[in-house]
């Protein structure tokens, strides 16, 4: 045994301390007498002999007591056999998912609350030379803290704070950033090993990003079971083809079973609206409705219940947003105008490409058939760029195209299954940017990051496409401006950061950059306008069980590295103080009955001898 903290034992000096304080404790017993005079006449007292050490109960146990507590301040090590220390990473799923209440947990809780009982078990039975850490799978993998033993209280607090909300999250990004993280900072070379912790509805994205890999043993944990669910995957507001607006409505039977349910439209909180509907499972059904003059916000909801709550309402403020300003750089008329006349809050100017110069107080800026020489510093749509241009690869054309493979969600709220592109350029997909909607092997929509500005590409005119005249042409544009500008008005999705200072639904202020998780109308706390937080996420709502990733494990050799395993003993000392201090407490309250009980003398009365 070994002591972590010898100079704890310095507390032992306080045993002589409860010896010389049982010594000099006087015990008087106090006699009744008739008169003080007749102490006059008492002689002086003999000498007494040495006083010699009480060894009673009592103080028996005050040393008992005080030995226990100074020893465990020394904090004891009770040295065990070598084991190898390991570097355990968890990487915990965050998507809006994981907020499901399975029936099958222990007591109804929540997917996530499984996983992160799960998380802080595996850092409470870390040892002494592991390496321990945590790595946030959400919409932007993360590191929440790493270290050895002693950070297990500090990751247990960064766990009980966070909540689900937000799609599935790049897994390799991920995975990557865990290993990184299982390096120690001594410079030890230690076993890596990574227990994810998702749920079965996991895995719809990770599989479209390609195989997988990691270096090290891989733990795969699901919490929950395959749950039916059916969800309101779109929501939104268009203009009319008459005058004004009207508000459009998706929603899907996620399930095994048909289900019966009623949509229920309100504005400014009276309903106006009952749709009853019975879907077949995988069925979708659609709804608009005229909206009248005045209207701010709108809110879609659900009758009944599921496990889901988080996915059966919708809201959208018709007033109140924030206004952008739009360049349109086209040489003639264009359906895309009127499609961006359709967005809330944008302030959209025109211009021909002989007559373009940069608008510096433009938000964002269109080209239709036409890309400059210098790209405008500022978020940037291209619409059907020219075979010639400096920016991208132009190489052929393809024709009669169906969108069929949505790889950003935004993209895959949307019901795309009657467009047809007639024709499209075939693009070669630039090391910056990244394919967001595609049909087939042919890129549609690209976007990324060029110049330090978030950039997306059409690569198709809308004219060249069946998308004018249906709902399909409004939702698209706005899912296109949600990639290119930070939305601060009417609508955002759970899982995003919010923008500044908001008031949630309950009323409660969230600062900027704190995760939106849960759905409903915000109020931004520096200016009076409206936010609507929304799930309308069909992967997240969807709750059945797939395949989970193909994950390559490669364990790599290294050399052991043995270290004496240890249990501290400085809890158990603890307690058996405490136990030994309730001894002595009842030792001394039956002492102290039994004197109260004895029968007391009477005055004038003497006690036969």
């Amino acid at each position: 045994m070994s002591f972590l903290v010898p100079l704890g034992l310095l507390g032992l000096l306080a045993l002589p301390a409860v010896i010389v304080l049982h010594l000099v404790r006087q015990r008087r017993r106090r006699v009744r007498v008739p008169s003080l005079e007749l102490w006059q006449s008492t002689p002086a007292p003999v000498k007494r002999k040495p006083r010699r050490l009480p060894l009673t109960l009592l103080l028996l146990l005050h040393l008992l007591a005080a030995a226990l507590l100074a020893v465990a301040l020394g904090r004891p090590l009770l040295k065990g056999g070598a084991f190898e220390p390991v570097s355990t990473i968890v990487v915990l799923d965050t998507s809006t998912s994981m907020a499901t209440a399975d029936a099958g947990l222990s007591g109804d809780m929540t997917r996530f609350a499984a996983a992160q009982a799960a998380a802080k078990q595996i850092f409470s039975a870390a040892r002494n030379g592991d390496w321990i850490g945590l790595v946030v799978l959400g919409p932007t993998p993360g590191l929440a803290g790493l270290g050895g033993i002693a950070a297990a209280p500090a990751l247990s607090t960064a766990l009980s704070t966070m909540t689900p909300a937000g799609p599935d999250g790049d897994l390799q990004a991920a995975l990557n950033l865990a290993q990184a993280a299982a390096k120690p900072d001594d410079g030890r070379v230690l076993p890596a090993h990574y227990v994810v912790l998702t749920d079965p509805a996991f895995g719809a994205r990770a599989r479209a990003s390609g195989p997988l890999t990691v270096t090290g043993d891989l733990e795969w944990r699901t919490f929950g079971a395959a749950a039916d669910n059916v969800a309101i995957v779109a929501f939104a507001a268009r203009p009319s083809r008459q005058a004004g607006q009207q508000l459009y409505a998706r929603v899907a039977n996620l399930a095994t079973q048909p289900v019966a349910r009623t949509l229920q439209l309100s504005l400014d909180g009276t309903v106006v609206q009952r749709e009853p509907m019975r879907l077949q499972p995988g069925a979708e059904a659609e709804w608009s409705w005229p909206l009248p003059a005045g209207a701010r916000i709108a809110e879609a909801r659900l009758t009944g219940s599921d496990l889901a709550p988080i996915d059966d309402s919708a809201s959208v403020v018709l007033s109140g947003g924030a206004t952008r300003r739009v360049q349109l750089i086209s040489a003639g008329p264009t359906p895309l105008e009127r499609a961006l006349r359709a967005q809330p809050g944008l302030d959209l100017t025109l211009a021909t490409p002989a007559a373009y110069h940069p608008d510096p107080a433009a938000n964002l800026v269109i080209f239709s058939g036409f890309i400059p020489q210098t790209l405008p510093n500022t978020p940037t749509l291209i619409v059907a760029p020219p075979q010639t241009n400096g920016l991208l690869k132009v190489g052929g054309i393809k024709r009669d195209l169906r969108p069929d493979v949505a790889s950003d969600r935004r993209f895959a709220a949307i019901d795309l299954t009657a467009v047809r592109v007639t024709r499209a350029e075939v693009v070669e997909l630039p090391a910056w940017g990244a394919t967001l909607l595609a049909a087939g092997d042919t890129s549609l929509i690209l976007g990324g990051i060029f110049d330090g500005q978030p950039r997306t590409i059409w690569t198709f005119d809308p004219v060249d496409s069946n998308l004018q005249g249906r709902l399909a042409f409004p939702l698209l544009t706005a899912a296109t401006l949600d990639t290119l500008l930070q939305r601060t008005g009417d609508d955002l999705r759970l899982g995003q950061p919010a923008p500044e200072a908001m008031v949630t639904p309950a009323g409660a202020t969230v600062p900027a950059g704190s995760i939106l998780a849960t759905p409903g109308v915000y109020r931004l706390a520096e200016h009076n306008a409206a936010v609507a937080v929304n799930a309308l996420d069909a992967d997240e709502s969807d709750l059945r069980s797939r395949e989970r990733p193909a994950i390559t494990a490669d364990s790599a050799t290294i050399a052991a590295v043995e270290r004496e395993a240890g249990h501290e003993l400085w809890r158990e000392l603890l307690a058996a103080a405490l136990i030994v201090l309730m001894i002595e407490w009842l030792y001394l309250h039956r002492r102290d009955r039994r004197r109260r009980r004895a029968p007391r003398p009477v005055p004038g009365i003497r006690r036969p001898a």
